[in-house]
């Protein structure tokens, strides 16, 4: 007979502690600054939201509004900012301008009563771009077509007797041409219903009437980096970078529909923006990886006036210069395009009938002022 062994359950609680552990309010709310000021023309943009701990990492970021937001540099000029639109401040275009050699910071007091300010961060001389320029990618994936895109690369100076911390911020920039006066609804019914921004009206006999012009056939898409990229000396030779990788250029067809300008700006870095860019590059990279690399929690430069607080996100000051170039459509075989589908009422698969403004990201029915 199986005997059964019965142990008092006093015994084994009376070997355990309790141990009260405060846990920290997963809920509490962390104001997120992020702003830069730099030695190109102005305005400048301050950006605030409140953003709550999750588990370690900050989410949930909603726009905040301020009761006041100023920049300061240290000879003590100051200029307030103007709320553009929920959480985002601007200084007027020829307001405050940085200047190589000096030092500038932010000033953010909020309705609640709680003021924040920034570590005061110098702005460093900035090197020149020498070169910019890409090179054709092929990549075949085991269950798709051959996959094409444009490797950007730049060559650049550092500055004599600097630490040389910059960043290489990439911008992408297309021009596209789109058909909203031929939107119809959708079969059986493939009637005409073009937008109001089209520039036409459909009469009653199923026929366009141009009544204006269109505001939304021809549109500029910005694409930017999916990732901050730093470097510093250690890749660098007799003061020049050499083959910098900055971006990679998908090839698609829209993109390429006409031209593709492509634009890297180096900037000049503190060692403490520096740092915090660096940490966010590492983090960005790290999160695509199976083997996670530890990076570390980014810096701020942001602290509560008078009080314990800290903030996230940073203020720095950059000295900036840039390149660009232009890829256009004569440099991608037509082979490599993509045709895009529209719906069963056209026959044309290249004409796209929706708004340009409402069907890219990013898109504005304005050039840039220094498209060519």
């Amino acid at each position: 007979m199986r005997k059964v062994w019965l142990l008092p359950l006093a015994f084994f609680s009376s070997c355990i502690d309790r141990l009260n552990i405060k846990v920290p309010d997963s809920n509490a709310s962390q104001l997120v600054v992020d702003g830069l000021i730099t030695d190109e023309q102005g305005p400048y943009t301050v950006k605030l939201s409140l953003s709550s701990k999750v588990d370690g990492f900050l989410d949930f970021r909603t726009l905040v509004s301020a009761k006041r937001v100023t920049i300061f540099d240290d000879l003590g000029n100051t200029e307030d900012l103007t709320e553009k639109e929920k959480g985002t401040y601007q200084t007027k275009p020829n307001g405050i301008r940085g200047v190589v050699g000096r030092s500038y910071g932010v000033r953010i007091e909020l309705e609640d009563g709680m003021s924040y300010e920034s570590i005061p961060d110098l702005m460093n001389p900035v090197g020149n771009i020498d070169n910019l320029y890409y090179t054709l990618d092929a990549f075949q994936p085991l269950d798709a077509p051959t996959q094409y895109g444009f490797r950007v690369f730049v060559d650049a100076n550092g500055v004599p007797d600097t630490d040389n911390l910059y960043r290489w911020k990439f911008t992408g920039t297309y021009m596209i041409y789109t058909n909203p006066e031929m939107r119809q609804k959708p079969p059986p019914f493939c009637t005409k219903i073009p937008p109001a921004c089209s520039g036409f009206i459909v009469s009653d006999i199923n026929v366009l009437e141009r009544v204006g012009l269109c505001t939304c056939c021809v549109c500029w898409v910005n694409e930017f980096e999916d990732k901050p990229f730093v470097s510093d000396n250690l890749f660098i030779a007799n003061g020049k970078f050499k083959n910098i990788e900055v971006a990679y250029v998908p090839v698609s067809y829209w993109p390429f529909q006409i031209k593709y300008r492509v634009e890297v700006k180096q900037m000049s870095l503190s060692r403490m923006a520096f740092d915090y860019w660096k940490i966010v590059q590492s983090q960005k990279e790290g999160g695509t990886s199976l083997f996670q690399p530890p990076t570390g929690k980014t810096r701020t430069n942001i602290f509560e006036k008078n009080g314990m607080s800290q903030a996230q996100g940073i203020f720095y000051a950059s000295a900036v210069t840039l390149r660009q170039t232009y890829i256009t459509n004569a440099n991608v075989k037509e082979l490599f395009l993509r045709i895009p589908q529209s719906n069963d009422c056209e026959t044309d698969k290249t004409l796209f009938t929706e708004s340009c403004l409402l069907q890219f990201r990013h898109s504005s029915n304005k050039p840039p002022a220094d498209w060519k």
